[in-house]
């Protein structure tokens, strides 16, 4: 990725290695205007100097979970690691250790697979990914904060981020995050005045990861709130992605 590409505005994060841990790519029939194919996709990472994407695959969660896994396999790219989608059937379940992976995202929405989240549906989904230490990505819409807080304490080891929780969410996460070691969140909506500083001061830099939830917002909006916040160089880094490569390392040791 050649310097000239970036933005000139957010040149300086060049240097951060930037990990985007919330981007959609592929054909989508809901969002066909806004929608990347992995060459666009890539393109628009280099605009705004962002070096690997964790990546799910819009068939995944508009279609056919089965049908996704097969398109983000074929489009994947050096700098895509995917978020494989994971259904609680024990068929399924067995299907995604072939894959490896080191992230899965759940879609418990009507609109999406129709599941529930509370244990009696995805206990053993849950478990097996507990053992391995995979990272369980679920957006704020799909889950309810007690269904959510249910999850953190029955499954204590899995580590779980949370995206698009929103501005106004503080009152629900900081007594999460008070109780719970399991949760991150990501940043892709969490702009608020100073909100990102706010956490850090109480809960240090290690539970946010930058998302930029491309192709439905630009990258540059939670760009702009990480590179102006008053938090120092190694908190800015660790979330610009060091903690998310922490997390896809658990799973792969």
């Amino acid at each position: 990725m050649s310097g000239s590409a970036i933005e000139p505005a957010f040149s300086e994060v060049s240097a951060w290695e930037l990990f985007d841990a919330n981007v959609r790519m592929g054909p989508s029939g809901v969002h066909g205007e806004l929608a990347l194919e992995a060459p666009n996709l890539l393109a628009e990472m280099d605009r705004f100097g962002i070096k690997r994407a964790l990546v799910s695959h819009f068939a995944a969660e508009e279609y056919d979970a089965e049908e996704g896994n097969r398109a983000l396999a074929r489009d994947l790219h050096p700098r895509l690691v995917p978020a494989w989608a994971a259904l609680p059937d024990r068929g399924f379940i067995e299907k995604l250790w072939a894959l490896r992976p080191a992230a899965v995202r759940l879609s418990f929405g009507a609109k999406k697979h129709n599941f529930s989240p509370a244990p009696w549906c995805c206990g053993d989904l849950y478990e097996s990914l507990q053992e391995r230490s995979i990272l369980t990505i679920m957006a704020r819409e799909d889950i309810e904060w007690d269904s959510l807080a249910s999850l953190l304490e029955k499954f204590p080891r899995l580590p779980v981020l949370l995206l698009e929780t929103g501005y106004r969410a503080d009152r629900y996460l900081f007594p999460l995050f008070s109780r719970y070691s399991n949760l991150y969140i990501d940043t892709s909506t969490y702009v608020a005045h100073r909100q990102l500083e706010s956490f850090v001061d109480r809960f240090g830099p290690g539970h946010l990861v930058f998302g930029s939830r491309l192709p439905f917002y630009t990258p540059g909006a939670a760009l702009a709130v990480l590179a102006s916040a008053r938090i120092s160089e190694e908190a800015k880094l660790a979330v610009a992605g060091g903690t998310l490569r922490q997390l896809l390392r658990r799973a792969a040791a």
